[in-house]
């Protein structure tokens, strides 16, 4: 047994847990706090340690009860019937609906596969209507658009995934077509409203091996629109601007910290080569990079976002590669659908929703933001 006594993490207060099943099955625990009104956004569970919640303002325990092995064992059956083997070479996802909420959970060994943990995020039952993500219209003007590529940029764990099922479902409410997703793995389920949605798993027992695979049979399937979950190689880069290039629209993730980053990223993984650069910049539509911040009052987040348009003068400086040159432009030339994220800092500054220390954390350019 670990000395659980020793640790600094807060210990929610008997009214906090709304009467946690401290002796229910972690299944029935989870399924708890899924359904209560606690604001968190991942549940670590860790062998002998109590459960764990990931809120805005940092780590809490749930209880001072430690998850069992047994326990552990017993969750993971759940999750997957042969998670003794697929643990043998690395940890493991999947997404799993649990009765009244859909989940995924990264499930692992530890400590010389002495200890069982698992990291379970929850996902939203259906998409959060885009209007009320904190997205200004012309962010929101992406989902209207009907062909090219749109980036959504930033660190992991900052809504990109949440901004894009609330794009589709807003496309799959005001017209008809053909949406394809490629996850890794499935997140929030989308309904069929006016379009029909295929969501496709990435994954060894999945769908389709690999992002570039699930793009590359895309184009074959007759989308109007086509979501590629996450760019992480140069083969799946160049399907994605390819398949834009073709006529749909094409959503894609990206693992960034800035709008210029993001795009140099891109083009590194086309290449870095002229061609590559002329065709992205006439096919990129837009990049949106986003930011979540934890409020000063209160257990929840604010969405910050940086915002680049494509217009002329942007199509000019990444065709010719100048893509270092956009954040002075931005800076200097707002409006027309373009801002900073310092821009949006300054804005939750001003209201008192974040902090300081928070907002600088959070911008593409420190020195800019300045000390209010």
């Amino acid at each position: 047994m670990e000395h659980y006594q020793s640790s600094q993490i807060r210990t929610l207060s008997y009214i906090e847990n709304e009467d946690h099943p401290v002796f229910g099955t972690l299944v029935e625990q989870i399924l708890h706090l899924l359904n209560s009104k606690l604001i968190f956004s991942d549940i670590l569970i860790h062998q002998n340690s109590p459960l764990m919640l990931r809120q805005p303002k940092g780590l809490v325990a749930v209880t001072d009860s430690p998850i069992t092995r047994e326990e552990l064992q017993e969750f993971f059956e759940v999750v997957e019937p042969n998670w003794a083997e697929r643990i043998q070479d690395r940890a493991f996802d999947r997404a799993v609906d649990l009765h009244t909420a859909r989940i995924r959970a990264n499930c692992f060994s530890f400590q010389g596969r002495k200890r069982l943990g698992c990291v379970v995020r929850r996902f939203p039952k259906e998409p959060m209507p885009l209007a009320k993500l904190g997205l200004n219209q012309h962010e929101q003007h992406f989902a209207r658009l009907t062909n090219g590529l749109v980036l959504i940029i930033g660190d992991t764990c900052q809504g990109k995934s949440t901004t894009i099922a609330s794009m589709l479902d807003e496309i799959n409410k005001h017209r008809s077509g053909h949406i394809i997703t490629i996850e890794d793995p499935v997140e929030t389920l989308i309904p069929q409203r006016q379009c029909v949605i295929t969501q496709r798993e990435v994954g060894f027992d999945g769908d389709v091996e690999s992002f570039y695979l699930g793009a590359l049979d895309a184009l074959r399937e007759r989308p109007d629109v086509i979501v590629i979950g996450e760019i992480r190689d140069a083969q799946t880069a160049q399907e994605a601007l390819a398949l834009a290039e073709s006529g749909p629209l094409v959503l894609a993730s990206l693992h960034a910290r800035s709008t210029e980053l993001g795009l140099q990223k891109m083009l590194r993984l086309l290449g870095n080569a002229e061609p590559q650069a002329q065709a992205l910049a006439h096919a990129l539509r837009g990049v949106l990079c986003q930011a979540l911040l934890p409020a000063t009052q209160g257990e929840r987040y604010y969405l910050a976002t940086e915002c680049l348009t494509n217009n002329p003068e942007v199509t000019s400086m990444i065709a010719a590669g100048q893509v270092s040159a956009l954040r002075e432009w931005m800076e200097t030339r707002p409006g027309a659908g373009c801002h900073t994220m310092n821009t949006s800092l300054r804005a939750l500054l001003a209201e008192n929703k974040i902090g300081l220390d928070d907002a600088r954390n959070a911008s593409t350019n420190r020195i800019g933001l300045g000390d209010r």
